[in-house]
């Protein structure tokens, strides 16, 4: 094993400094080593719920050197933190770079680290809830010869402290999305590029189901129902957001082209499938179309809390785009950043969200996560006091109502009160 990462690393190290999003010619004749990088890990503790893009995040991961303006970072960094993977030689490089570009450098936090290329959604962390409630961080395999970028999510996880999983699957992030509830979608990537499907379907819609990959899903993401459909763009990248996104868990963003364009009918047809699926609730989707008539990147952008950073291309299409996503998600604020766009590669391509590791969505004093507070979560709270079990981390900040960073006596009163009075 040792002398096969050896020789990843030094296939890596022939390659240019900043690689393009889809292979070299190098490393698709090297593709192979893909499957080396690889490992797997136990999955995180049942029931797990894989995190949307629309969930509170505290901040957002991206790369130095950038992908993206100092402008789009000053306002990422406006409301939450900003973390930067970057090599140690470079970091000096990087604080300056985004000083003189007046971020707020109170909301950047470096992470040391060398990387590939700027495409932190494709290699960047999956994030999930795991059945203690806690935040974790489970990894795949980056459909790419790229070890550093494959070992950017071990690294966000040692940086931020939080657990870390890995399941043996190979994938990417722009090809993911899910609306955390169990449901996600993906292109047909996410079968044929795991030899154990033994697949090269890229037709189907939907392709016919991959029992090692959906186990996968399930096991450690918690996704029961996936959607894994052809790429209607039909070109090289085959990203889910090239033309997909969703916005809620009951809208979903799907590109629209001229009846004239080549891949209209193949559009119109994944459109029509989506049509079909339903939410987590048994509702039909609302679904939204973005008119891209020039493979406009739409699609590709990043929701962050109440804010929607939009690519655009500077067209006489933009402002219809940005009216689409204003209709869909009326309590946002919509921003607008040009940028080395193309059609397979733009803003969310270069982003990727850090969840709000403090967020629960339980009740404070609701110890056992039940969703009810009562005479349970006081012999829970006790039984912790007096030692004789231990808190997650998500129960001891639930159990902590005067948030004062001791459980105790205090605590227990202030838990019997809410008991109280709910009778």
């Amino acid at each position: 094993m040792q002398i096969r990462f050896i020789s990843i690393i030094i296939f890596i190290s022939f390659l240019s400094a900043e690689l393009p999003i889809g292979f070299t010619e190098e490393e698709w004749n090297n593709r192979h080593l893909i499957q080396e990088m690889g490992h797997r890990t136990d999955p995180p503790p049942a029931p797990v719920r894989a995190i949307a893009e629309y969930e509170p995040m505290q901040g957002v991961l991206i790369r130095y050197p950038l992908g993206i303006s100092t402008s789009l970072v000053k306002e990422l960094a406006e409301d939450d933190i900003v973390y930067c993977l970057v090599s140690s030689g470079l970091q000096n490089s990087a604080y300056n770079s985004l000083n003189n570009g007046n971020v707020n450098m109170d909301n950047v936090e470096f992470i040391t680290g060398s990387t590939d290329s700027h495409w932190t959604r494709d290699y960047g962390p999956w994030w999930v809830v795991d059945g203690n409630g806690d935040f974790a961080i489970v990894d795949f395999t980056y459909n790419r010869p790229r070890p550093n970028d494959n070992q950017a999510p071990s690294k966000v996880a040692n940086y931020l402290d939080v657990p870390y999983y890995s399941a043996d699957v190979v994938h990417t992030g722009g090809n993911y999305m899910t609306d955390g509830f169990g449901i996600a979608a993906s292109t047909q990537i996410a079968y044929t590029e795991n030899n154990e499907c033994g697949t090269n379907d890229s037709w189907s819609i939907p392709l016919a189901p991959c029992n090692y990959v959906d186990n996968i899903m399930e096991d450690y993401y918690g996704i029961s129902e996936y959607h894994v459909v052809a790429d209607p763009n039909n070109e090289y990248i085959d990203h889910i957001d090239c033309w997909g996104k969703y916005l809620s868990p009951t809208k979903v963003l799907l590109r629209s082209v001229p009846t004239s364009h080549a891949q209209f009918s193949m559009i119109e047809e994944v459109a029509d499938y989506f049509e079909t699926t339903t939410t987590h609730t048994g509702t039909p989707w609302e679904i939204f179309r973005v008119y891209t008539p020039y493979d406009q990147p739409y699609s590709n952008s990043l929701i962050l809390n109440n804010k929607v950073f939009i690519p655009i291309m500077n067209s006489s299409w933009d402002d219809d785009a940005v009216a689409v996503y204003a209709e869909a998600l009326p309590d946002h604020e919509t921003f607008t950043f040009t940028g080395s766009w193309y059609p397979t590669d733009a803003l969310h391509c270069r982003t990727r969200g850090i969840p709000d590791l403090t967020y629960t969505s339980f009740q404070s004093g609701d110890v056992n996560m039940d969703d009810t507070i009562n005479v349970l979560d006081i012999v829970v709270t006790v039984n912790s006091i007096l030692g004789m079990i231990e808190l997650t981390p998500t129960q001891s900040q639930l159990a902590d109502l005067n948030a004062d960073g001791n459980i105790n006596i205090l605590d227990i009163v202030l838990i019997v009160n809410l008991v109280l009075s709910d009778e």
